[in-house]
């Protein structure tokens, strides 16, 4: 019997799983790379269509199939958001790997981004101080400085930001 290997959850417990120099040396960032050298968004969201990969909230639904629902050639801007909240009771299926293996979180948000033509992304988390949030920001920094998610890599005007969302404070005064 073949000794089971994880793969979502790969780098949870690993020391340091959550760096970049931890996720490139597990080849993290390669499939990136290698789709946007070589594929156009469409071909992106076939694939995913094509893999039956489906969301983890309740419903389940198509990912790929959800993504054939934003319009064509839409003029204005494409913003994606990663619902990484949590609220409903007992639930707990994005913060191991935002804690554990935020680049991988990373990757696939890029991959969407790209996939969706989306020029801005968010990530939507409860509590501005959660290790969540603070491991995700901490990754999407030194992924920015080493050009991954750069305006080069989307060949487009798409550019690469780790700001802290405002305050609670702020919001409320907005």
């Amino acid at each position: 019997m073949t000794p089971f290997k994880p793969v979502l959850l790969e780098a949870v417990g690993v020391p340091d799983g959550h760096t970049l120099a931890s996720y490139r040396g597990r080849g993290g960032y390669a499939p990136l790379e290698a789709t946007l050298a070589q594929k156009q968004p469409n071909d992106v969201v076939e694939m995913v269509k094509a893999s039956g990969l489906r969301g983890r909230g309740g419903a389940g639904f198509s990912t790929g199939l959800k993504w054939t629902f934003l319009p064509k050639d839409h003029p204005g801007p494409i913003y994606l958001c990663v619902n990484a909240d949590e609220s409903e009771p007992g639930t707990f299926n994005n913060r191991i790997l935002m804690e554990d293996d935020p680049h991988q979180v990373l990757e696939g948000t890029i991959l969407s981004s790209f996939a969706t033509r989306a020029s801005t992304c968010g990530t939507s988390t409860r509590g501005a101080g959660t290790a969540s949030r603070r491991r995700s920001m901490s990754a999407t920094r030194p992924a920015c400085w080493a050009e991954i998610s750069s305006a080069a890599a989307f060949r487009s005007t798409s550019t690469c930001t780790a700001a802290p969302p405002p305050t609670s404070a702020a919001r409320r005064r907005g």
